[in-house]
């Protein structure tokens, strides 16, 4: 996995033609990055092929908060806080009975 884990890191340094990842390996993808020093900046979901809940924009992690989150900014600066967002993110998914694909443009803090 490690091999897939770079190509997805280099892809999504850049976002420039990402793979859709499934969740189990968003979840995996997400841990890589975190010990790797590297924020999840964005996230675009898309249905999976069996899913049957519309992806809607509170599933997507965007740079720019959402609803009364003022500190919703530093979740893109601190990789750990950025890995328990996105963590948070599926689990709302989960609970919402959502089953999605990923892509994931990722950064590494200044």
């Amino acid at each position: 996995m490690n091999n897939k884990f770079k190509t997805l890191l280099a892809q999504a340094e850049t976002g420039s033609g990402a793979d859709w990842i499934s969740e189990r390996e968003l979840l995996q993808f997400n841990s890589y990055l975190a010990k790797n020093g590297y924020g999840v900046s964005r996230m675009e979901v898309m249905r999976a092929p069996h899913g049957k809940v519309p992806p809607n924009f509170g599933y997507g992690i965007l740079p720019r908060p959402i609803g009364p989150d003022s500190e919703h900014w530093m979740n893109h600066f601190d990789p750990e806080r950025s890995a328990a967002f996105v963590l948070e993110t599926v689990k709302f998914e989960q609970e919402d009975g959502a089953d999605f694909l990923y892509k994931v443009w990722a950064e590494q803090p200044p």
